[in-house]
């Protein structure tokens, strides 16, 4: 499926849909081949098993080289990453961001589709009655359970979707800023022209806010200690528009000196009155600096197109296109790669076909060993 991503009118596709559906068809399979036969009540257990054992096994393994791997020192109960020392087993953890909740409660939620077919089914059981009769009492909850998930997944197709495409045009914005193709004032402009609101931004537009500020935030942070000093702050004056002896500090900073500046900017940042600007406070300042309209107008904005671009028609990023169609016209090209693309996710389907019904044979007779 990654050959989709030379074909730009399907590039956004393959990750958030294609792969998704992809990823569901062995588990798929292996429940449906379990549940054909005659003794299909007691054999559909080891589909069933095998897509919980893996659902579990992607769950935990990834998050446990996460933690393991990716820990740092603790302070203050939060995780340090300006600490490069040496994480110790029981004072160090990480710091997972906003996707994880979010992802957490589409798990929840998706779970709770079960009990539209368990509750109905477990008042059957319950009330004493025969399989059969179980299977003629669950026929309504079935199909309405069927709809619900079909309906839940094709919601999470249309969300990872616009995920993606969002994560994408932000990564951009990110990397334009690191090679100082952009400026903080485009930047924040970026924002509010992306965000639900111009001034009150959602928890989705604060975490964006956040991934703009904190490249801008490391620019500054010249001793990287994780927090800026009264010189630290002098660049982030200029990049403001606030350079001495311009009308603009005189006008928004009263003052005329550029240390004087920098020390009433600190002053203002400085909430918990450290005499330092941690990244929530560099953050708070540029969300009220970005609300204030006069203060925008001021500041120098500047942007290369290539990494900003608020039309509809952004141009796909390049991909490498295999060697041996690299001498075709591009019209070709794009035959070439859509039909490889295809025998190969046929292919590989009908291995998992193949070989799914004598998988679940398998399992079953180990189960019964």
């Amino acid at each position: 499926s990654e050959l989709l991503m030379l074909v730009p009118a399907v590039a956004g596709l393959v990750g958030s849909i294609v792969l998704p559906i992809l990823g569901a068809v062995p588990d798929g399979m292996m429940v449906l081949f379990s549940g054909i036969g005659p003794n299909a009540q007691e054999t559909v257990a080891v589909g069933v098993g095998a897509l919980a054992g893996s659902t579990v096994m992607l769950l935990t393994f990834p998050w446990f080289i996460c933690i393991v791997f990716g820990r740092v020192p603790l302070k203050d109960g939060k995780a340090d990453y300006a600490n490069k020392g040496k994480a110790p087993l029981m004072g160090s953890g990480i710091t997972f961001g906003p996707s994880i909740k979010t992802s957490a409660k589409i798990m929840l939620g998706t779970t709770l589709l079960y009990l539209v077919m368990q509750i109905p089914a477990s008042l059957l059981e319950f009330r004493g009655d025969d399989t059969k009769e179980q299977a003629r009492g669950e026929h309504t909850a079935a199909l309405v359970g069927l709809v619900c998930c079909v309906l839940a997944f094709c919601g999470y197709l249309v969300y990872c979707y616009f995920d993606a495409n969002e994560d994408k045009q932000l990564a951009a914005v990110v990397e334009g800023i690191e090679k100082k193709q952009i400026s903080i004032a485009a930047a924040l402009q970026f924002i509010q022209k992306t965000s639900g609101s111009q001034h009150e931004l959602l928890s989705k537009d604060r975490g964006r806010l956040k991934k703009v500020c904190k490249p801008f935030f490391k620019r500054y942070d010249f001793d990287k200690d994780a927090t800026l000093t009264k010189d630290e702050l002098k660049p982030l004056l200029h990049d403001l528009g606030y350079w001495p002896d311009s009308n603009n500090m005189g006008k928004i900073m009263g003052a005329t000196n550029g240390g004087y500046a920098a020390s009433r900017l600190n002053a203002s940042m400085d909430k918990d009155g450290d005499g330092k600007i941690n990244f929530d406070e560099f953050v708070d300042y540029l969300y009220n600096f970005m609300c204030d309209d006069t203060k925008m107008a001021l500041a120098p904005s500047f942007h290369n197109p290539k990494y900003i671009k608020y039309d509809e028609e952004d141009e796909d990023e390049e991909e490498d296109m295999p060697q041996d169609l690299a001498h075709l016209t591009p019209k070709q090209q794009m035959r070439r790669v859509i039909m490889r693309s295809l025998w190969m996710m046929g292919l590989g389907t009908v291995l998992v076909l193949i070989f799914s019904d004598p998988m679940v044979d398998c399992l079953s007779e180990w189960g019964t060993r």
